[in-house]
């Protein structure tokens, strides 16, 4: 099986806990710089392989692309003189991410039902070390840039799932849990949470090949771990007050609920048999992030496969 999925996620304000925080509450909180809206738009391609049908060999690759807006501090009065006399910037990045190698383990089947095990390493093949345009000592000059904007973990990661099926003749249902665990830090002395997600779905058939599916999915992540030692903490014209939210532990991880509904085409006949398009939309009802970071807005996947 082949696969190419395309996603596209949108953050804007921010959050701290389950509270909706104004750009004036971070710099409150000793801020000299706080996010305001950032977009992750994700190509993934995948390629799945059944040697048996004990076993099937699955590889992933995303090419990652961001962009992340930011206001300054109106006080801070030298750092906007340093961006050219403006209290907003823009830093973006793009490249490929980390490189999954797994495999999927069947271990229940009975009429309609199926379950299997999944068992996959995410290898540290994405940059962490993306830089840009920055402002601080010096002008606006290429700067390293915090861990959302980096192509990857800079870890091994190692990611376990078990996933639910049950088919019926004219709609279906399942469950998945999965886990991203990260197993060292890394060059750059951090470690990103490890993160648990739970997920439940129901599909029907509005007609022989296209269904509507609905979901509800859990998130948790644990906050980084050590520092981001390539990133400055203290402006050196207030060394009292931090630089950015995102350069600090405390600003990453908490738990969100999803909600989604799709739409899935599949054509079973033809000369174009095998080919499957799915478009999905997720929207966030629930949201507690430790310390302060962007909500998530929306997302919108768009995703296309080919059995054989």
């Amino acid at each position: 099986m082949l696969s190419f999925r395309q996603m596209r996620m949108k953050m804007e304000g921010m959050r701290s806990s389950e509270t909706s925080r104004a750009s004036q509450d971070v710099f409150n909180a000793n801020y000299n710089v706080t996010p305001t809206r950032m977009t992750m738009e994700m190509t993934m391609l995948g390629v799945m392989y059944a040697p048996s049908d004990k076993m099937t060999l699955f590889a992933m690759l995303p090419y990652l692309d961001y962009s992340m807006d930011h206001e300054i501090f109106g006080m801070a009065a030298p750092l906007i003189s340093l961006n050219d006399g403006s209290s907003t910037f823009t830093t973006e990045s793009s490249g490929w991410g980390d490189l999954k190698l797994g495999t999927l383990l069947p271990f229940y089947k009975s009429a309609g039902d199926k379950a299997h095990f999944g068992l996959s390493f995410s290898l540290p093949s994405g940059s962490i070390a993306e830089t840009d345009l920055v402002p601080g000592p010096g002008g606006r000059v290429q700067r390293q840039l915090p861990a959302p904007m980096q192509m990857g973990s800079g870890s091994m990661e190692f990611n376990p799932s078990i996933t639910y099926i049950s088919q019926k003749e004219s709609w279906s249902y399942g469950a998945q849990a999965k886990a991203d665990i990260r197993l060292n830090t890394n060059h750059h002395d951090f470690r990103l949470g490890n993160s648990l997600e739970a997920s439940g779905w129901i599909a029907s058939k509005l007609m022989d090949q296209l269904s509507i599916s609905g979901r509800i999915a859990y998130k948790y992540s644990k906050k980084m771990s050590g520092i981001q030692s390539d990133l400055s903490f203290n402006p050196p014209f207030a060394p009292s007050r931090r630089t950015v939210t995102a350069a600090f532990s405390e600003n990453y991880g908490g738990q969100r609920v999803d909600a989604a509904i799709g739409l899935n085409y599949f054509i079973n006949k033809g000369s174009a048999s095998g080919n499957r398009i799915a478009l999905e939309v997720v929207s966030p009802i629930f949201q507690d992030l430790n310390g302060l970071q962007l909500e998530t807005k929306l997302t919108t996947i768009l995703g296309w496969q080919y059995s054989w």
